[in-house]
């Protein structure tokens, strides 16, 4: 077999729409996963303690590219931390507090962090996607290594925001990217540090290549995740910018698109009914 790492985006991807998935299934594959020594990762822009729980029961035992390739996890073992430097974040923090002070969620190593502007309202789904959060009284006094910058934008036209953000010096000189990570959020991160930047210390660690790799995801951050990979999947709800780039489809994500495909993967006894069943299931 010819694939030794999968990687899945969450939100969209794995999970359904109540952000859930089918667990009794999927454990069921992990174990055969295990067996055959094929390397289980969550690659995500949520935030490491967001990812493990949502596999509480073998969180030690899976990898973990959080928030879009900055924070890589090996089980417990922590393998890279990229984050932006103290100005940078100053920056950012000065510029966008004048007009989106409620919307900002800083993204650290130790958890998130939003300022007294959050509304209430906004707590539900903030919590929903932020399991380690605090409202600080003050943003410029986070004391914690940034490595994303999201904004909440409930509040705001989504393309009036996402054109005001791209015309930011920081964002125009490239020491700052702008992606869509999906569900009313934008995140800002440091350039180049995205999913396939993060995989590839994983893969260094597991002495992996690009065609072992079987990748899924359906937004904006996971282009280069899926276009890196061997086996590179878009779900049926995913954005055409990723459909462009991706060599296979599979269902939506309300289908359990991502089972099916690992059930391919489980199934196949070579590299050339792999591709195959891939295709078949692209069809």
């Amino acid at each position: 077999m010819s694939i030794k790492l999968i990687a899945v985006d969450m939100d969209g991807t794995f999970l359904n729409g109540e952000k859930k998935y089918n667990k009794q299934r999927f454990l069921a594959q992990f174990l055969q996963l295990q067996a055959r020594n094929i390397h289980f990762v969550a690659a995500s822009g949520n935030q490491l303690w967001t990812l493990k729980n949502y596999f509480s029961d073998i969180q030690d035992e899976i990898a973990y590219v959080a928030e879009n390739g900055a924070y890589v996890v090996d089980g417990v073992e922590e393998v890279s931390f990229s984050h932006f430097s103290q100005d940078a974040v100053d920056t950012m923090i000065h510029d966008l507090s004048q007009h989106y002070a409620d919307g900002i969620i800083l993204c650290g190593k130790q958890g998130a962090y939003i300022g007294p502007a959050v509304k209430s309202e906004a707590m539900p789904k903030l919590n929903k996607y932020f399991k380690r959060l605090k409202q600080v009284e003050d943003l410029e006094n986070v004391d914690d290594l940034i490595c994303k910058v999201t904004i909440n934008t409930t509040y705001y036209d989504f393309d009036e925001l996402t054109n005001d953000l791209n015309g930011k010096p920081y964002i125009q000189s490239g020491d700052v990217k702008l992606v869509s990570s999906g569900f009313g959020f934008i995140d800002l991160i440091v350039p180049k540090k995205h999913k396939a930047y993060g995989l590839d210390f994983l893969q260094q660690k597991w002495n992996i290549s690009d065609h072992e790799i079987l990748a899924i995801g359906d937004n904006n951050n996971d282009i280069e995740m899926v276009s890196k990979a061997g086996y590179g999947f878009a779900v049926e709800n995913a954005i055409p910018e990723l459909k462009k780039v991706a060599k296979y489809m599979a269902k939506h994500n309300e289908q359990e698109a991502v089972l099916d495909v690992i059930d391919i993967v489980l199934k196949a006894k070579d590299e050339e009914e792999l591709t195959r069943l891939c295709e078949a299931e692209s069809a």
